[in-house]
């Protein structure tokens, strides 16, 4: 296949659709997070609810990385920070973004991937507030038999979402092979998508996620690369936009201390936590489990080492400075955004 340059234009229509967004449902933007007490509240538990439940809209796509997430929700632990948390599901990370930046959403889980490109073709002031989880196999390139390597994959067709992070799992995993991108056959379609396509037999190769990656090798793939192989890469992040910090602060504290309670649930009460989240991801408690051996899932503990003090940035700095290496490399962006740029540490620090 004659290689294109359809990753330079990626950036660009990325920009255009967060412009784009929302002119359809002028009358469903959000409603503001409340009034600002600041983040001084303690983050590790709860805050004592409010006297008026502050409604926030989450959007997110089906990842096992969100387990938090989706225990927070249905534990009622929000609800118990006085919060009302509406969850919107979104196919891919950046459809979840470029709603959060057309105003539609209070707070997107999305990639740091996504954040770069986002920062990197437009002027934005969306940022990433803590990090959720980190991919450690969850995320991989799943072949049909006879198809060892991903060097095998050349004259082979393979599905994935151009310009998301599976598209970057997949071009870093050819360059460690030595092979072009040219080489292969790709057709977009969602990461859901890919792996439906991949178990219907439609493609010889597909770059998906869990429950997918799961699915799949339980009818007859496996997996020839995946995000072990790049760790603190593929993270997913709890982003907003900066304008709203200041007057909706403390909502943030509290939806942040919320996912941490739900963080803990899973960690302390995992049969419990289990058919929950299945529930989320139409998966089987057994399933589950073994997503979850795949990622390594974020409490605020872990953000507080991630994101380092003042004085002295964790190595969350240096996982975003990979990724937006490799958006410029990719040709993913215009500019190269700062890293710092894309972090607000205060709520974790």
């Amino acid at each position: 296949m004659k290689r294109r340059t359809v990753l330079q234009e990626l950036g660009a229509a990325l920009a255009c659709l967060v412009l784009s967004v929302g002119c359809s449902n002028k009358d469903a933007a959000p409603s503001a997070p409340g009034a600002a007490t600041g983040p001084s509240a303690r983050a590790g538990a709860a805050a004592p609810p409010a006297a008026a439940p502050v409604k926030l809209t989450v959007g997110h796509d089906l990842w096992i990385g969100y387990s938090g997430v989706f225990l927070a929700n249905e534990l009622e632990l929000f609800k118990k920070a006085g919060l009302t948390v509406e969850l919107k599901p979104f196919s891919n990370p950046g459809d979840t973004l470029a709603a959060l930046a057309a105003g539609q959403l209070d707070v997107g889980l999305t990639t740091l991937q996504n954040l770069a490109v986002l920062h990197g073709n437009s002027e934005s002031d969306v940022v990433a507030i803590a990090l959720v989880d980190s991919s450690n196999g969850a995320d991989a390139v799943v072949a049909k038999e006879g198809i060892a390597t991903m060097a095998d994959l050349k004259g082979k067709t393979v599905a994935l979402t151009l310009g998301e992070v599976n598209h970057m799992l997949f071009l870093f995993g050819l360059e460690k092979s030595g092979v072009s991108p040219g080489d292969v056959k790709i057709t977009s379609m969602s990461a859901d998508d890919a792996g439906a396509a991949f178990v219907a037999g439609k493609v010889d190769a597909a770059v998906t996620w869990e429950p997918w990656i799961t699915k799949a090798t339980k009818n007859g793939g496996h997996v020839i690369f995946s995000s072990a192989s790049m760790p603190d890469t593929i993270t997913n992040s709890v982003a907003v936009q900066r304008s709203k910090l200041a007057a909706g602060g403390d909502a943030y504290t509290r939806l942040l201390g919320a996912i941490d309670q739900g963080v803990k649930t899973l960690r302390s009460e995992p049969d419990k936590a289990h058919p929950i989240i299945g529930k989320y991801l139409n998966a089987s408690p057994e399933d589950v489990k073994g997503m979850l051996s795949g990622d390594k899932i974020y409490d605020l503990a872990d953000n507080k080492q991630l994101f380092g003090a003042a004085d002295k940035a964790g190595p969350a700095y240096a996982s975003v400075k990979s990724v937006v290496d490799f958006t410029v490399q990719s040709k993913l962006v215009k500019k190269a955004p700062a890293p710092e740029a894309l972090l607000d540490p205060r709520f974790v620090r």
